[in-house]
């Protein structure tokens, strides 16, 4: 046997060669790697049930909780003249449908709603809900803003969704606020609340992370 032929013998089998064993795991991991992060993702377990519920919407319109079954929805409590946490909580409300765009099966439509309940019934009748969604340029049937009888509002806030609600409270002249929660509620399908997320950044996208798994792989992913 030559000298060259002895050498080609030594040769490691190609399965041993650094290269070409890093080029075979990196090949497996790409295909094990998105089913790996799907069984780590877990959307949070349930923390209360929302339960059945009867307001009127911005439109003067009858608007239940059988018009939400089977979707992903966001909730929260605000008012209309509120001198508050309002301003910003709606602010981020409104960032949510953008990010939730391509989930729905037709164009302008998507498993995810958004919801505000007014803790003001007494003043923030549909006509002036109707004019603070127009302000907001609130998506018209994507997002929903409900008003109802006061004691109703606050069974659902407070022993539906486990928030606060108060009363009334002067603080200048013509100014008053609410003590309602400044979080956002995310809602399954089922009608459970999965979790509470602040209105920045961070809470949205969080919550909206939560929400797209829930949309995309139902209420029990």
């Amino acid at each position: 046997m030559s000298d060259a032929a002895a050498a080609t013998d030594k040769r490691p089998p190609p399965w041993r060669n650094p290269w070409v064993l890093g080029f075979l795991v990196g090949a497996a991991a790409l295909t094990i790697l998105p089913f790996l992060q799907r069984a780590s993702l877990r959307a949070p377990e349930p923390i209360t049930s929302v339960g059945a519920f009867a307001l009127t919407d911005e439109g003067g319109r009858p608007f239940s909780s059988a018009d939400l079954k089977g979707k992903v929805w966001v909730a929260n409590f605000f008012f209309a003249r509120c001198p508050s946490i309002c301003p910003k909580m709606q602010a981020e409300t409104a960032k949510i449908l953008p990010q939730v765009e391509d989930l729905g099966d037709d164009p302008g439509e998507t498993p995810i709603m958004l919801v505000s309940i007014t803790v003001d019934p007494e003043h923030d009748t549909p006509e002036v809900l109707a004019g603070y969604a127009r302000k907001l340029q609130a998506p018209g049937g994507r997002w929903k803003f409900l008003t109802g009888d006061r004691e109703l509002i606050k069974d659902i806030a407070v022993k539906r969704f486990l928030l606060g609600m108060g009363d009334r409270e002067a603080v200048g002249d013509d100014v008053y606020d609410i003590v309602h929660s400044g979080k956002l509620a995310l809602v399954d399908q089922n009608g459970d609340v999965r979790g509470y997320w602040s209105a920045d950044d961070g809470g949205r996208t969080a919550l909206v992370s939560a929400a797209r798994l829930l949309a995309k792989h139902g209420p029990n992913p």
